[in-house]
């Protein structure tokens, strides 16, 4: 068990990565194996199902990462000043939790929110609730209009482009036993949630991607998920937190049958469905989704930056993470989640120029120029 008492159905076999603790992986992924990259190794302990046989190997990747004093000095060359200037003051507070709190340790706040206490973003005081672009207006004016340009302009497009990926890129089988999903989605957090990196596919959904990226103009998309996330037919996820208070989440519905599909975060059902709007939550607060219909649901589901945080920290924020995922091939040689082979192939061969222009780790439209 992990130190919040929950079964740990799975761990890292290269403990060297993680040796300063474990937690409840929430989300599971199959390594990329490249030629120019090498995937991490899978456990050859044996399990019920593939989805306990599947590495959560992007965090172990962080970890790696965090460790490095190589890392940091990246960060020193990419972002001048970051260890002195005023504007990062609280960055500078975010990247010592990175590196001194413990991997895995849950932080429970009277609020209800749930977060890991080596991704908290100091300081960070502001309102706070399940649904803030619902429950603060005031406070959030730029996430309620956000809401609405992914209802108004993203849905549609990525509506028409979701027919024509699933054709190129079919569904994986829940029940399949391979430990490896491939060059395509992957079956992750439970059974029957499937998730496609727009970052991959982002040739395949052209349009989605520009409206996407448009539409969250100087807010993100973030650093982690940015892409489609299906829920299987008759299928509720399990309740969890993702622990990163400078991050909101999107989730835009392309294919959810009315009236069956939805979220609960800390208590409180939202409807998910065709049509319907964009659903804008804080994912510190415990929260799971359904679908009680007979019909998969498909969501266009996209991290943003908190509005609490300054242009200068989001800024920050995406330089730091760019320079992890850089490092993360450049240095250690592995795949970073969310690239895909023929993408990270592409880069590779492209030579040093695009390796190093660290716009093309920042932006989920750069694959889109080359």
């Amino acid at each position: 068990q992990c130190k919040c008492g929950a079964s740990i159905p799975r761990q890292c076999p290269d403990m060297d990565l993680l040796r300063r603790g474990a937690r409840c992986f929430f989300f599971i992924s199959a390594p990329l194996v490249l030629k120019n990259v090498r995937a991490l190794s899978m456990s050859s302990q044996p399990s019920k199902s593939v989805y306990f046989d599947q590495l959560n190997h992007a965090w172990s990747l962080d970890q790696a990462a965090f460790e490095s004093p190589k890392f940091w000095a990246d960060v020193d060359k990419a972002l001048p000043g970051w260890r002195t200037a005023s504007k990062y003051r609280r960055f500078r507070g975010f990247c010592d939790n990175l590196q001194r709190e413990e991997p895995g340790k849950d932080v429970f706040l009277r609020n209800g929110q749930q977060l890991l206490a080596q991704y908290v973003f100091p300081d960070l005081d502001v309102p706070r609730s399940a649904y803030p672009a619902l429950d603060h207006p005031d406070s959030y004016p730029s996430l309620r209009r956000l809401a609405q340009f992914l209802e108004r302009d993203v849905a549609p497009v990525g509506r028409r482009e979701l027919e024509g990926l699933l054709q190129e890129r079919p569904l994986v089988s829940d029940d399949s036993e391979s430990k490896d999903d491939g060059d395509t989605w992957h079956r992750a957090a439970w059974y029957g949630w499937q998730f496609m990196s727009l970052r991959g596919v982002a040739r395949l959904m052209p349009d989605t991607t520009k409206a996407l990226c448009k539409a969250m103009n100087k807010l993100g998309p973030a650093h982690r998920f940015v892409g489609i996330a299906r829920q299987r037919a008759n299928c509720t996820g399990l309740e969890h937190s993702d622990g990163r208070n400078y991050l909101l989440s999107t989730l835009t519905p392309l294919q959810a049958p009315r009236g069956q599909c939805g979220i609960v975060v800390d208590g409180r059902d939202v409807s998910i469905s065709t049509g319907g709007p964009t659903v804008l939550l804080d994912n510190t607060f415990p929260h799971h989704v359904y679908n009680h219909a007979t019909s998969d649901r498909f969501c266009l589901m996209a991290e943003c930056w908190h509005p609490g945080l300054t242009p200068a920290e989001r800024e920050a924020l995406a330089t730091l993470f760019a320079v992890k995922d850089r490092f993360t091939v450049v240095a250690l040689n592995l795949a970073p989640w969310g690239y895909t082979e023929e993408v990270l192939e592409v880069a590779l061969n492209s030579g040093k120029s695009i390796i190093n222009n660290l716009d093309y780790w920042k932006r989920v439209d750069f694959t889109l120029k080359l």
